[in-house]
């Protein structure tokens, strides 16, 4: 297949500058050229979803061994359970025993679990080591990959221990869309319509009128949907790389969809990432509607598209085999462990129309619970 440059990004964000790549077959040429173009150390580290091990990552191992690179694969499980202080202490052996040095390269190819963790990694060891991320997934391609958050979970709380700590080249190449279940790429299809309702009237247009080209993956019509995505997260990420103002908009369906995750997270995943976030929108435009006594009609929206796309409104209690009052008070526990706190008051991002959205910190107790309850049926 000829390869296909469609965006280069030019991306400034603290003190780091850098390109996010968009395009198809684009990965090996544009991993070579950043190497050669900015490291005279051969030593790299490919961390990989071990779904790839047999096939993209020999090719790509094989590809930089040619050209005279020193390279150490790390495969690995792309589950949640697997983004650990565990893992990282694994990976961190083997860059010691390596000899890894501060301007040796680490790649991450995989989902978010493996960018989230490979980039806590290169961000901690000796300080901060090289790091090229290639997001595999559409959630991580056009969400976790970019603003340099990277973490590792804590026991029951999500990107407990965490750093900020940015790529010197993100790859986004599109072959790999075609290698994602249905159901994770609708799940980074959720992220595309939070992007939507919090900062972009016209894209939620668009994806309600061309709801099947879209899950049909019609490249041009994905294409556009996941530019606009990612310029999205790239503007309430400028200027605010530590979540201290806009930025925080980008956590639209989070709060309550994290506290639905780990909530039901017990023996295995119940929900992706995705479709905790969508259950949190409908949580959000469920708050939204009560807290500004508005009609139904941005809520049923809500409710309207994520069916178009196959994504959950409402928590099954019976069908994922949980008591339901059981999981409510669990999800009422869970939601005030959040990161996003502030003078022990939760913040939820809340809309007043489609496409603009705010911050509240008085949002009452008793209003979440019955968004809870709303959300979790029996």
């Amino acid at each position: 297949m000829n390869s296909k440059l469609y965006k280069s990004y030019q991306v400034s964000l603290d003190s780091s500058k850098y390109s996010i790549i968009v395009g198809r077959d684009i990965l090996f040429d544009e991993i070579l050229n950043k190497l050669n173009g900015n490291t005279k150390n051969n030593k790299v580290m490919l961390v990989c979803d071990i779904f790839f091990q047999d096939n993209i990552c020999k090719n790509l191992k094989e590809m930089l061994a040619d050209n005279g690179y020193e390279v150490y694969l790390y495969p690995m499980s792309s589950g949640k359970h697997n983004k650990t202080i565990n893992e990282a202490i694994n990976i961190y052996e083997l860059l010691e025993q390596a000899e890894f040095s501060r301007d040796s390269t680490l790649i991450a190819l995989g989902g978010g679990v493996i960018g989230d963790l490979s980039g806590f990694v290169a961000s901690t060891y000796l300080r901060g080591i090289n790091y090229i991320t290639v997001p595999t997934t559409l959630m991580a391609m056009i969400d976790s990959s970019i603003g340099g958050k990277v973490a590792i979970n804590f026991r029951k709380t999500t990107n407990a221990i965490g750093n900020y700590y940015h790529p010197m080249l993100n790859v986004v190449d599109l072959e790999f869309i075609k290698t994602l279940p249905q159901r994770d790429f609708k799940s980074g299809l959720a992220e595309i319509i939070k992007c939507a309702i919090i900062a972009n009237g016209d894209l939620f247009d668009y994806l309600k009128l061309n709801n099947k080209s879209i899950l049909n993956q019609d490249e041009d019509s994905l294409l556009y949907v996941m530019l606009r995505a990612i310029e999205v997260k790239l503007d309430y990420v400028a200027g605010d790389v530590r979540e201290q103002g806009k930025r925080l908009k980008l956590n639209y369906g989070h709060t309550m969809g994290h506290s639905v995750e780990i909530s039901t997270d017990i023996l295995e995943e119940v929900y992706r990432h995705g479709e905790g976030v969508s259950l949190g929108m409908m949580g959000a435009a469920f708050l939204a509607k009560n807290y500004f006594k508005q009609n139904d009609d941005i809520f049923i929206k809500h409710e309207e598209i994520l069916q178009d796309y196959g994504l959950p409104v409402r928590v099954d209690s019976k069908k994922i085999n949980f008591d339901r009052d059981s999981l409510l008070k669990e999800c009422i526990k869970n939601i005030y462990k959040d990161k996003k706190r502030k003078n022990n008051k939760l913040r939820f991002v809340l809309p007043k129309k489609i496409g603009s959205c705010g911050v509240y910190a008085d949002v009452p107790d008793a209003l979440v619970e019955e968004a809870f309850n709303y959300l979790v049926r029996g």
